[in-house]
């Protein structure tokens, strides 16, 4: 069973949930910029979230199918075509030998996640799926899809999958962050400015970091410090006073001024702007953020729980999601 590349999209790359316990020895941990679109649609195939998906940027790819299997996607809201018949972003779908699928441009959001039933047939390198471009490792061949390429997947048909997850159409603007240790390089007016200023993310943002434009914040005790690890959602300030936001392919270290880190809820968020899309930023305790991780791990299970089984029709809105039965396949 195998999908053969037509037109590989913007940029699209195998990745998984991250290679752990590498950074020390300069290994980027990559994996999937929005998680949670990651891990439901896995989900939706009846995978596990290590299995790996593929995320798809602002444009979606071409492809053909060589057999029968399932495949299912989450996350932005992309145009999608099956043998030229439009489906909704957010279901597991039947494919059939022969069939043609086309995932356009994003209507909402950045990327969307793209799973098969039993995963796609890669080698792990260094314990994970997860492509890192820069260094070339990790995916298909260390790189992002290109025509011709051709995918092998593990799984055929899925049985019983009668479900979709369902994404609003509006995004929050608002992102969390915790105070670094770096804060008092910044005195009252900057830290002020920061949480009322909104920025802008601009078009040089990618997986390594989502460069923001806005209101310069100065560092009144200098904006370099000694290198020291980085974290995913580190907000460093370089000398140009712009923000930017560390993501999954950053890098293990970095010398510039950090004054917090993005709270772990809300970098599904993050993943999912577009440049030219504004955000606000608002402090909270590290109490606050461990409290909502929690909330959100298990919100997560819930739905993920919800869609293994097949016995139910609409449940609550978790963190701007909803699942609901697909009636009628």
């Amino acid at each position: 069973m195998a999908i053969k590349i037509i037109q590989a999209g913007l940029f699209t790359t195998v990745q998984d949930l991250g290679r752990k316990g590498y950074e020390s020895y300069g290994f980027s941990p990559a994996g999937a910029m929005d998680y949670k679109a990651h891990t439901l649609a896995n989900s939706l195939v009846g995978n596990d979230s290590k299995e790996a998906t593929l995320e798809m940027t602002l444009r979606g790819i071409e492809f053909l199918v060589t057999s029968k299997t399932t495949m299912a996607t989450a996350g932005a809201d992309m145009e999608l075509t099956i043998n030229d018949v439009p489906y909704p972003i957010g279901k597991a779908i039947d494919l059939n030998e022969g069939d043609k699928v086309v995932f356009g441009g994003v209507k909402n959001g950045a990327r969307t996640y793209l799973a098969f039933n039993g995963g796609i047939d890669l080698e792990r390198e260094l314990d994970s799926y997860a492509t890192h471009t820069r260094s070339g490792i990790g995916g298909y061949k260390g790189r992002a899809l290109k025509a011709k390429d051709v995918l092998k997947i593990v799984g055929g048909p899925a049985d019983g999958l009668l479900k979709e997850v369902v994404k609003e159409d509006s995004e929050p603007t608002e992102i969390r962050f915790i105070f670094g240790q770096q804060k008092n390089r910044f005195d009252k007016e900057n830290i002020e400015k920061f949480i009322s200023e909104e920025y802008t993310f601009t078009k040089d943002s990618d997986r390594m970091g989502a460069r923001l434009e806005g209101e310069p914040i100065v560092a009144q005790e200098g904006h370099d410090i000694l290198s020291e690890p980085t974290q995913f959602g580190s907000i460093q300030i370089p000398k140009n006073g712009q923000p930017i936001i560390l993501l999954a392919d950053r890098q293990t270290a970095g010398g510039y001024t950090k004054i917090g880190t993005v709270i772990k809820v809300d970098l599904p968020v993050i993943a999912q702007k577009k440049p030219g899309e504004k955000i606000i930023f608002r402090a909270v305790s590290i109490e606050e953020a461990e409290n909502l991780y929690k909330e959100s791990l298990q919100e997560l299970d819930e739905e993920k729980d919800l869609i293994a089984s097949n016995d139910f029709k609409t449940v609550r809105r978790i963190d701007a999601m909803s699942v609901s039965t697909l009636i009628g396949g």
